[in-house]
């Protein structure tokens, strides 16, 4: 189980965090050495913290796309129920008398309520050109599934979905880094490095 795998995690990275606080304290004016130690202890731990709580409330199971949709910081489909935009209320704008005087004026007059008739011309912007979806083999599809996210294939299609509906590159590669931290794969593994590799050639 990926939670049971991660407590373990993190309770060698709370017995360094206590390390790294005790030598803090147990010193009157602490060096930079020490203060970098337990800087680097506490972000390890909030990190596997976070990753934990994710875990804990999906219950080591995505049933739905919200834990993938909350690493980019896309309200979920309840949330965005939630979020109600406030109605304007539409300017009434007073009317002013026009006085013609002459034959003249009254032919400005004309030209001036043409102009303001007159609609706004549209432009009208090209269709944005659809994405390709990530290109997968069947043998790239096992080895992600058994070796990147547990031999659990509902969460891999949980993320290969949510891969192909991101816009930007930026997007993706936040996207990814989150799968990276909840999963605590590895940079330099071949695996992730080709899963990487397929996601980013959407973009080029």
């Amino acid at each position: 189980m990926q939670t049971d795998i991660l407590q373990k995690q993190l309770q060698s990275s709370l017995q360094e965090l206590k390390a790294a606080i005790d030598k803090f304290e147990k010193h009157p004016s602490p060096s930079t050495q020490y203060a970098e130690q337990l800087h680097t202890a506490i972000h390890q731990t909030n990190k596997l913290v976070s990753a934990y709580l994710v875990l804990k409330e999906h219950k080591d199971v995505s049933p739905d796309i919200n834990l993938h949709m909350k690493l980019m910081n896309v309200p979920t489909i309840e949330e965005k129920a939630a979020i109600i935009e406030p109605i304007k209320e539409p300017e009434v704008v007073e009317s002013k008398p026009i006085v013609v005087e002459d034959v003249k004026s009254m032919e400005a007059v004309k030209e001036a309520v043409v102009e303001k008739v007159t609609p706004p011309v549209i432009e009208v912007k090209p269709a944005a050109k659809e994405l390709p979806k990530i290109a997968i083999s069947f043998n790239d599809k096992f080895r992600f599934i058994n070796e990147l996210f547990a031999a659990n294939a509902i969460e891999y299609n949980i993320a290969i979905e949510q891969i192909n509906t991101v816009t930007s590159l930026h997007e993706l590669n936040n996207y990814l880094k989150g799968l990276a931290s909840i999963y605590m794969w590895k940079e330099d593994n071949e695996v992730v490095k080709n899963l990487f590799t397929l996601a980013q050639k959407r973009f080029s």
